[in-house]
């Protein structure tokens, strides 16, 4: 009797004790059935706030068409409810329209909204803009509305960084990641600060700490790769800008840094083939006309050289390296200088055992990364 008495206790024990099963992706699952139930709230009556409401909802799950659609339906139905505009200039601003954001978030506060998420969305929207005074205001009233927002202390970081002040900047990223530890761009911008400076171990201890948290975020894999470049470990920078770009296909200043590592290696057709694609995804890019016509150079394809060097200097009227670029390569094509290696060696003064003096190696500055604060992190 004792001894069936203890296994009694003990398997009710273990009923009492045991764990019950957590669902796996239970977040996903209520996201679902909100939809759901938002949708046939949508479908018998069709309120406005239901269509608000899946806004807000698809921009969490990163379906920013679906939610600019919703928002925009809200809209026409009330226009001129102040917080369907604040949900509007989230979507816009997660989109990167931030001209187009920050005219709703104006509308927003105007029509009653008051709120520190509200003018932490504004503050960042007009430091997008770069009107930084502006920026600095609207910050300051959601930190005194909210003292202890990471978000808020962020944006004071980047505007204090344009602004020139990195050891202010410093500071506030420092005090965003105090109050928000998962916060991604604080790291990320602190990894690429303390790289430029020359503190590579306080760089590389940032970006481990981030990559603690986000262990497959392209801006950490691309930060990573510059302390590498600017170590001259060419191999390992050239790595981890190809893992930041097979993260996010469209980051072009890691198709650009790629590029230049290949230069510096001298593998101009692979270099040409990462400037290439910034070329496809941004027209505009700064200098990357130059960049193709020092690679076509080094190919010694003097009218494709030629050609982009004019281009180059047609984009930019100062930039000197494009002129005597321009001129050395039609120098070159005129007179056949470089078209032979030997007589090339012979006319720069230099024998085959010294070293060859190479007019072509110009100083390239590093190009520094756009802001990233194109999403919200802080809901990690």
């Amino acid at each position: 009797m004792g001894c069936c008495f203890l296994v009694a206790c003990s398997d009710e024990d273990q009923r009492h004790t045991r764990i019950p099963t957590v669902p796996q992706n239970s977040a996903d699952i209520r996201n679902q059935a909100a939809l759901e139930a938002l949708t046939r709230a949508i479908n018998q009556s069709g309120p406005a706030s239901a269509y608000a409401k899946r806004a807000a909802l698809y921009m969490d799950l990163g379906k920013t068409d679906e939610a600019l659609s919703d928002i925009n339906e809200a809209l026409d139905r009330e226009e001129n409810e102040g917080r369907y505009h604040f949900v509007k200039a989230k979507v816009l601003r997660k989109r990167q329209l931030y001209e187009d954001g920050l005219e709703s978030a104006l509308r927003a506060e105007g029509l009653g909204v008051n709120t520190p998420e509200l003018y932490i969305v504004i503050g960042d929207l007009l430091q997008q803009q770069k009107e930084l005074d502006r920026a600095r205001f609207y910050l300051v009233k959601a930190l005194q509305m909210a003292p202890y927002e990471g978000e808020a202390f962020y944006l004071n970081g980047l505007v204090a960084a344009k602004s020139g002040d990195t050891a202010r900047a410093v500071s506030f990223y420092n005090r965003a990641l105090t109050l928000k530890p998962r916060f991604l761009e604080p790291y990320v911008q602190l990894s690429v600060i303390h790289a430029i400076r020359g503190n590579y171990p306080a760089a590389i201890a940032y970006n481990k700490r981030g990559t603690a948290y986000f262990p497959n975020d392209p801006g950490l894999m691309y930060a990573l790769g510059r302390i590498y470049q600017q170590t001259s470990v060419e191999d390992s920078a050239y790595l981890y800008y190809q893992k930041a770009l097979r993260l996010q296909p469209t980051m072009v200043s890691a198709q650009l840094q790629s590029g230049l590592v290949m230069m510096k290696i001298r593998n101009m057709p692979q270099a040409l083939a990462h400037f290439d694609q910034v070329l496809r995804m941004d027209p505009k890019y700064p200098r990357i006309n130059f960049y193709r016509a020092m690679c076509y150079e080094q190919m010694r394809q003097w009218e494709q050289a030629v050609s982009l060097y004019a281009l180059a200097m047609q984009e930019n009227p100062g930039d000197q390296q494009a002129y005597y670029g321009y001129w050395r390569v039609r120098k070159r094509n005129e007179y056949g200088y470089g078209t032979d290696p030997s007589s090339e060696d012979a006319s720069n003064g230099t024998s085959n055992s010294g070293t060859v003096l190479d007019t072509t190696r110009v100083r390239m500055k590093m190009i520094q990364p756009r802001s990233r604060f194109g999403r919200d992190s802080t809901r990690n």
